[in-house]
């Protein structure tokens, strides 16, 4: 039998691999004070999937008519699809590029597109926005958007994300109702419940090479020690934190005993050079968890799923990579739909994407620079699908510049329709939730007249 000696310093290295996330102080020493939501009786959940760099949207739906077309080849030059590859969508003048399995998936009424979305203060106009008036600030950093996205707030700084809100909103939210395969996130980050976070596979401690599988007693004894050490502190961060791991500890135990029975799903869609974990393997994890939720502690009866598909920042490039990440994330979405069909929850699962910010127009070399309004889609059962939901500005100029009132002079495609309309719309499926109670988790919510756009 082989074991390793763990210091204290061997402690705090093997934090970092668990489960549960403590990146907010708030959420050990539980300082939010929820709101009561009605009691629950069914399941629902949220697969937020992020397209993290900014997705070129306006290159993903494409106008079809042969004006609207030209149009729209003569501005993106070089970055422009072929007419050709483009795949209709019924009773619309646009199709995909590259993306058959979610044409057949809109065609076929279960995915809806959310034109031109993207943070907001309020509604803003070319003038507006160029005379420096009511645009969010650090518009185009890729941190910056990214969090004002992630908090559903661009006109305030926030200490927690939506997600997180709405489930301190929730009566019978539980430490699974937040999940991430792919890190720590904004969105659901700052909670009174911390996240669950999984990067990669759930193993058991044994795996970390601290000790041989045989020998896991003598480690799980040496760990206990050491965090027993930490429960008796007087210190009363050093005592939450150590409590906290604890939980993390049971609960690892338990999601892992859990998968055990899950369903085996195995998604054969690939990327070659995709950084960090595929976002194949992070939604055939999410799936796995969705087919064993009610075996999960506490049985949680909502739950927000968070993925992330890395690689959209394309300032070069982008004619040969951007295409190629469009057809993986058609595949991958089409697997995982198939999966929750496969557990007869599609009218209990919807899955939806984001995007740090759009692209320019205007290519900028063989790549574009970070643009503001983009697209976004959100499929499964309880979708409005078949539909395109707000406005998607005309592409087009002239010798005075560009004819819409909602594209720059740099190109840059100003948003109809804002991220907190977007995710309002989502989070009040997800609910229940009272007005009051969906102006919490979105403050600024009301700059906006329309409150629900009506998707879902």
């Amino acid at each position: 039998m082989r074991s390793k000696t763990m210091d204290r310093r061997d402690f705090l290295k093997l934090q970092a691999s668990l489960a549960l996330s403590s990146s907010s102080l708030l959420s050990l020493l539980g300082a939010f004070s929820p709101l009561k939501a009605e009691e629950l009786s069914d399941y629902k959940a949220l697969v937020c999937v992020f397209l993290e760099g900014g997705n070129d949207a306006f290159n993903m739906i494409v106008p079809t008519s042969t004006a609207a077309y030209n149009d729209y080849a003569k501005i993106r030059g070089s970055l422009s699809v072929p007419k050709d590859a483009l795949l209709p969508l019924k009773n619309t003048d646009y199709g995909l590029f590259n993306m058959p399995a979610m044409q057949e998936m809109f065609n076929a009424d279960k995915l809806a597109i959310i034109a031109n979305v993207g943070t907001l203060i309020r509604p803003v106009t070319k003038e507006e926005f160029e005379s420096g008036i009511a645009h969010p600030p650090q518009l185009f950093s890729h941190i910056d958007q990214q969090k004002q996205w992630m908090t559903a707030n661009s006109h305030t700084i926030e200490l927690s994300g939506w997600a997180a809100r709405a489930a301190n909103l929730l009566e019978n939210r539980s430490d699974f109702t937040n999940i991430s395969v792919d890190g720590s996130n904004f969105m659901q980050s700052g909670g009174e419940k911390p996240v669950f976070e999984i990067s990669g596979d759930i193993h058991s401690f044994d795996s970390y090479g601290y000790a041989e599988p045989d020998s896991k007693a003598a480690f799980d004894g040496i760990l206990d020690q050491i965090i027993q050490r930490e429960v008796e502190s007087e210190h009363l961060l050093v005592k939450a934190y150590a409590d906290n791991q604890i939980k993390n500890i049971d609960y690892r135990t338990s999601v892992s005993e859990a998968l055990e029975g899950a369903s085996d799903f195995r998604f054969v869609s690939t990327l070659d050079n995709e950084p960090g974990v595929p976002l194949a393997k992070q939604l055939e994890m999410i799936a796995r968890l969705i087919s064993v939720h009610t075996q999960l502690p506490n049985a949680p009866k909502r739950q927000i799923f968070f993925a992330r598909l890395h690689g959209f920042d394309h300032h070069a490039l982008q004619a040969a990579d951007h295409p190629l990440k469009l057809n993986y994330l058609n595949s991958v979405l089409r697997e995982f739909q198939d999966a929750i069909e496969s557990m007869q929850l599609s009218e209990q699962v919807t899955t939806f994407t984001a995007s740090d910010f759009g692209r320019s127009l205007v290519p900028n070399g063989n790549g574009t620079d970070h643009g503001w309004g983009g697209h976004a889609l959100v499929m499964g059962g309880a979708v409005k699908g078949g539909r395109i939901y707000g406005e998607i500005p005309e592409l087009k100029m002239t010798a005075g510049g560009y004819t819409s009132d909602y594209i720059t002079k740099t190109g840059r495609v100003i948003p109809t329709t804002s991220a907190e309309q977007y995710l309002a719309t989502l989070a009040s499926w997800f609910g229940p939730y009272s007005t009051s109670e969906l102006e919490r988790i979105f403050p600024n919510l009301n700059s906006f007249m329309e409150k629900n756009l009506g998707f879902i």
